[in-house]
């Protein structure tokens, strides 16, 4: 095979390998629908600003403190003045009061606004109707543009449009504010492996591994990357590791061939 017919394998290679990162990162279940509230906008009086919250399937106090405050920390707050007795364990369908100061409210009615074009875009992105998500995401961070979950499900689109460049800038943002969350770090990884920066790629997959040693889908992105980085003995390391968590699936089938074929490399 000529050097060009190498070279176009490859960049197959690595298009497929990216479409296998960016399926692992789906199926994870990044993209979550928030049940808005009911009716109207409301206007409480002075002095008791509220907004109830209907919980959605699948929903944590800690999604639903950080689409209304900005921070995921403030769950405790929730459940204290929902008094829960168990935070960790919120019914679907329930309703949560949540409270906001004066200097919050303008923030939380910008918040709520903004998770009708969300959860819009939530769908769409469901329907692989990606144009359309993309323009509902884009929407609600108009309205709220601190709005994560709305700037997270918007590099998800770009990175499934192969906007690779565009959506890194989001997940830089992210990682920087949340840099202990795997979702992020695994995302931004997938966006650097589409972008053929297999080493920055790696580095991100190790650190979502240093938070979750359990975490597969960052184990096999970070062996893919090593691969693909022309680091064959520490893929050979990382593809073993990967198999020590995943035995059984498709994936893992994918993964011995993968080590079988670096192996057989190492000995020709």
């Amino acid at each position: 095979m000529n050097r060009t017919g190498m070279k176009t394998t490859h960049r197959v290679s690595v298009a497929i390998a990216a479409a296998v990162l960016l399926g692992l990162m789906l199926m994870a279940g990044c993209a979550k629908k928030v049940t808005t509230p009911v009716g109207d906008e409301p206007t409480p009086p002075p002095g008791t600003q509220f907004i109830d919250h209907t919980v959605a399937d699948g929903e944590s106090l800690a999604q639903v403190a950080d689409n209304y405050y900005g921070d995921p920390a403030l769950a405790e707050r929730i459940a204290r003045d929902n008094k829960l007795s168990d935070p960790d364990r919120v019914i679907p369908g329930s309703l949560l009061r949540l409270w906001f100061d004066e200097d919050e409210w303008e923030s939380a009615r910008q918040r709520s606004a903004a998770l009708v074009p969300y959860n819009k875009g939530v769908d769409l992105l469901g329907n692989e109707r990606l144009a359309e998500a993309e323009k509902q995401f884009r929407l609600a961070l108009e309205t709220a543009p601190d709005l994560v979950a709305a700037k997270y499900n918007l590099a998800l689109v770009l990175l499934k449009r192969g906007k690779a460049e565009q959506a890194l800038v989001l997940l830089e943002e992210l990682t920087v504010l949340r840099p202990g969350d795997t979702d992020f770090l695994f995302a931004r990884g997938n966006a650097l492996f589409q972008s053929t920066r297999f080493d920055d790629a790696a580095v991100q997959f190790q650190a979502a591994l240093d938070i979750d040693p359990g975490l597969k889908r960052a184990a096999f992105g970070l062996a893919r990357s090593l691969q693909e980085g022309q680091h064959p003995e520490q893929a050979i390391a990382a593809w073993q590791r990967y198999l020590e968590l995943d035995g059984t699936s498709s994936w893992a089938a994918a993964a011995r061939r993968h080590l079988k074929a670096l192996q057989d490399e190492g000995e020709s």
